[in-house]
């Protein structure tokens, strides 16, 4: 049996890499776990690199992705800031509802 497979990411207007499914699911374990370390982890990221493409990612899109607060009992937290979750929300449904575009074509086309 036969399956369509796509892969949809985001570049900057000259065509840079800016993110992909990857860097969604890092977003989406900081979010749930309330920590970068263990969102990066998760993702498969080391904690370094981590902090680059949200870095990376923050500076194209023009605003903050993550607020961490450092110390305290229990440690620190990172969570996404309000704009975060918005776009992750938003590029979420657009990966959702490409995803069933691209499957109701294939049944069109070859199922």
């Amino acid at each position: 049996m036969m399956r369509p497979r796509a892969k949809f990411w985001l570049e900057t207007e000259t065509g840079e890499y800016l993110m992909g499914p990857r860097t969604l699911r890092l977003l989406e374990a900081v979010h749930a776990s309330g920590s970068l370390k263990a969102g990066a982890r998760a993702a498969g990221f080391s904690y370094r690199a981590a902090w680059a493409r949200v870095r990376r990612v923050e500076a194209a899109l023009g605003f903050r992705l993550i607020e961490s607060h450092s110390g305290g009992e229990g440690g620190g937290r990172s969570r996404l800031t309000p704009e975060a979750l918005a776009f992750v929300r938003r590029y979420r449904a657009f990966l959702e509802r490409s995803e069933a575009l691209v499957e109701q074509a294939f049944r069109e086309s070859l199922g």
